[in-house]
């Protein structure tokens, strides 16, 4: 892995942390999201600064070049980030259903109650 991309990763990643950090304190961010979110940081910097890591597994997995390995990596990462956030997406769609059906449920009852 070259310097220059050892320093790209490390600034990239320590911006994108600071970015992280403030939007949890303006409340924009929930701190179980920014966790995901700071665990792949962690893991970018650990993997710019210590890059015998990413020689380890690229060698490991039989990839050539160091850097399409950190790039598969970020977007492993990615991938499990995303599919996160779908799970939680679908565990609130079908709140909002159930919600949405006690709610008319209620409704029709308080109509009938009304009528009587």
């Amino acid at each position: 892995m070259s310097l220059t991309l050892q320093i790209i990763l490390i600034v990239a990643t320590i911006l994108s942390f600071i970015v992280l950090v403030k939007n949890v304190k303006k409340g924009k961010l929930r701190t179980d999201y920014a966790l995901g979110w700071i665990l792949c940081s962690l893991a970018l910097i650990i993997i710019a600064i210590f890059p015998q890591i990413a020689y380890f597994f690229a060698n490991l997995i039989g990839v050539i070049s160091t850097a399409n390995m950190v790039f598969a990596a970020i977007i492993f990462m990615l991938i499990i980030l995303v599919y996160i956030l779908f799970n939680k997406v679908s565990m609130l769609e079908e709140k909002q259903k159930n919600l949405i059906q006690e709610l008319a449920i209620l409704k029709k009852e308080n109509d009938l109650k009304i009528r009587k």
